[in-house]
């Protein structure tokens, strides 16, 4: 019998909905984390793209009775019928009396949708009730229709140019998934759904799950509430995911991925714009071309901020030149040169330290942290002798320029800095998941970015003063630290040294008088034993501390709870299966 299965609870990156993250162990709900960050963020996907959490650009998007949607000359009866996915969560759209959705009014439903510069690509399920068409119409564009026949999924498409690619397939039991694309689009946009009848009051048609996602692929239709609670399933270093816990940070920079745009000086540098397919799957990075012009070739920013550190990110794929170099904007003392065919860091410049990691399909995640007040990036080097030929280059996408130690995922701007707030994964009020005078604390971590002497945690349960904790120690470089808290004072002190990157499994036992660190396999030292006595321990944090602070910055693959301490061979055997 595996000792996971033995555990009060077991969570790791697996079933969710906005604002939850289900536990394996206990299945009945009762050990659900609850999931807040109150902004969108990125992650990577199962197929290795960088994508936006959640790719669906609208809100509440199958409670089409909700405020969000605004709603004109009609309404919405919701959860009438029964959905493609088998819920009674389907909502019927209803034209009012004497009104027709084929008129130039704003008769339907809609959402507008802040985007970002680009294509994107629409969906939404419909099935006929007692009406049998449902008809999109674009706002800010006069005459621009498409009509589609729900007994047959025939198409009329009388908005050439704002419906691109229309389709109708036909889903199970009536039900079609209709999708379009749209031109590159600028503003807000409004596709409003209306049918092409003339309403009575009480007849309509059914829909369920609209969606808008950047892209040419539709995507697999993804339901959101606020779009701000969805936790992050990264695949960053596999095929299993880890569940992304970061800090609160900010993307200073404006045109994250403009490089055509103002905000960029460029010094003998010629951009085209949308030159291939990003990491995030979609048309929008930017080829940088050195021009023929002997001297300097650079990108650079104003000044953005304080010097402070920060550290600045760029992906980056060979186009003809194979070598970008990043430094600080102020004095150019602080940076990196990389090799983007290879994917290594040819030389590192003053008190700057530098990442490279490989993106797949030839890209790079260029990082360089240093004291700066913005930066400046050379192609191929800041040799000013250089001369281009006019022709060879770099592909750019998704810069990013955030204070801190260390970098984050990428945070998306346009015309503003943009703001991804801390992920919060957290549990109250569970103290009968959770031993009270002895127990045993699991995490499964990827630490690849985690080495240093910077605190982290894994896992922190209790409260202010009553605690354990779990994670890396600010007290000593690359060190696990098992800290125990009773009476507001620490007693117990373990530490346990790793040497590299990669995954971890670590396993803390409590007990008065005989509490454990192991990690992969291998005991820790001790440093402190005194005598715990705990108040009711209730709560549980996964990524931070109890107080907010010492955010991971990472992966959790796995987390687990026992309600007695195991043996010595068991957390060993533990931390190596």
């Amino acid at each position: 019998m595996s000792l996971l299965t033995t555990a009060s609870l077991v969570v790791t990156p697996n079933g969710y909905k906005e604002g939850t993250l289900y536990s394996v162990i206990p299945s009945d709900g009762s050990g659900d984390m609850s999931v807040t960050r109150a902004t969108t963020a990125t992650r990577v996907n199962s197929a290795g793209l960088v994508e936006l959490v959640p790719y669906n650009q609208f809100t509440w998007s199958q409670n089409f009775d909700n405020a969000a949607w605004n709603k004109t000359n009609c309404s919405i009866t919701a959860n009438n019928t029964t959905a493609p996915d088998g819920t009674i969560t389907a909502d019927k759209l209803i034209l009012a009396n004497g009104q027709s959705g084929s008129s130039s009014d704003g008769t339907g439903i809609r959402q507008l949708v802040d985007i970002a510069s680009g294509s994107y690509t629409y969906s939404i399920y419909a099935k006929a009730a007692e009406f049998t068409t449902i008809r999109f119409r674009e706002i800010q564009v006069t005459g621009a229709f498409l009509t589609i026949d729900l007994t047959n999924g025939a198409i009329t498409n009388g908005g050439v140019g704002q419906y691109i690619n229309p389709t109708a397939t036909l889903v199970s039991n009536g039900w079609y998934r209709i999708t379009f694309q749209t031109p590159t689009l600028t503003a807000l946009y409004k596709y409003s759904v209306r049918v092409s009848e003339t309403g009575n009051g009480t007849s309509g048609i059914f829909i369920w799950g609209y969606q808008a996602v950047e892209g040419s692929n539709a995507l697999p239709y993804q339901k959101t509430e606020t779009r701000l609670n969805i936790p992050r399933l990264d695949y960053s270093n596999g095929t299993c995911p880890s569940l992304l816990v970061e800090p609160q940070r900010t993307n200073v920079l404006q045109r994250s991925q403009e490089f055509d745009n103002g905000f960029w000086t460029k010094q003998e540098i010629t951009i085209t714009a949308n030159a291939t397919t990003a990491p995030d799957g979609t048309q929008t990075a930017d080829k940088a071309t050195p021009t023929t012009v002997t001297g300097t070739h650079q990108i650079q920013t104003g000044t953005l901020i304080s010097s402070t550190q920060c550290a600045f990110g760029v992906f980056a794929k060979a186009d003809g030149y194979n070598t970008i170099q990043i430094l600080d904007r102020a004095s150019a003392a602080n940076g990196a040169r990389f090799n983007i065919l290879n994917g290594t860091i040819e030389q590192t410049f003053g008190t700057a330290t530098a990442t490279i990691t490989d993106f797949g399909n030839g890209w790079y995640r260029c990082v360089v942290v240093a004291n700066t007040t913005g930066v400046r990036f050379y192609i191929p080097t800041s040799a000013s002798n250089f001369t281009g030929d006019g022709t060879s280059g770099i592909f750019v996408w998704g810069a990013q320029l955030e204070v801190g130690s260390y970098s984050t995922s990428y945070i998306p701007t346009t015309s503003a800095s943009v703001t991804r707030n801390a992920d919060v994964i957290s549990k109250t009020g569970i103290s009968s998941l959770i031993g009270q005078t002895e127990g045993t604390l699991f995490a499964e971590v990827d630490i690849t970015a985690l080495q240093g002497a910077t605190a982290r945690t894994f896992i922190d349960i209790g409260s202010s003063g009553n605690r354990v904790f779990v994670g890396f120690t600010s007290l000593a470089s690359n060190t696990i630290r098992l800290q125990i808290d009773s009476g507001g004072v620490i007693v117990v002190d373990y530490r346990a040294v790793v040497s590299s990157a990669g995954t971890i499994k670590v396993a803390a036992a409590y007990k008065n008088g005989n509490c454990a660190l192991y990690v992969d396999g291998v005991a820790g030292t001790l440093v402190a034993n005194g005598a715990i006595s705990f108040t009711t321990i209730s709560n549980l944090f996964l990524g931070q501390t109890l107080s907010s602070s010492a955010i991971l910055g990472g992966g959790i693959k796995a987390a687990a709870l026992w309600q007695t301490r195991l043996t010595n061979d068991e957390l060993a055997t533990l931390t190596t299966i």
